[in-house]
């Protein structure tokens, strides 16, 4: 589990530093996240893929991801284009995207240092409560996806 939060974490930093070489100009979106809701967005999102890389198979991965990410969306208030149109805002500062990863990435360390503290019964019981979400939002078929 720690190989893959850091492998899937220093993948998407590579990946966001090379996208903000240069500082671009954007126009600001009209429903801007703040910085500090992106910083949980963005932290939450890495802990989701890796959620989805080792708890779901490949057949239920499309329905897993769109339901965490429905309830991540939901719990914050924002849509999915909001998120992306507030992403490629912050990127095309490098400044600004680096600030934002730090941030995330203490936030990952700080979760992954709580979960690796823990007694293995806790973070089973932890499994299991996550794992009773996922599937009670899989009952929720008539609510949009933003």
């Amino acid at each position: 589990m720690k190989k893959v939060i850091l492998y899937i974490l220093l993948i998407t930093t590579a990946i966001f530093s090379a996208s903000c070489h240069k500082k671009q100009v954007q126009e600001k979106p009209e429903n801007l996240i703040s910085q500090k809701t992106m910083v949980n967005l963005i932290a939450e999102s890495y802990i989701i893929e890796s959620y989805l890389q080792v708890a779901s198979d490949t057949l239920n991965r499309f329905r897993y991801t769109s339901e965490c990410y429905h309830d991540l969306f939901y719990r914050y208030k924002v849509t999915r284009e909001q998120f992306v149109n507030s992403m490629n805002y912050y990127l095309g500062d490098e400044d600004t995207a680096e600030k934002l990863l730090a941030e995330a990435s203490a936030i990952i360390a700080r979760k992954h240092k709580e979960y690796a503290s823990a007694d293995s019964s806790a973070v089973q019981q932890a499994l299991w409560e996550e794992q009773q979400r996922i599937d009670s939002l899989a009952q929720i078929e008539n609510e949009p996806i933003p």
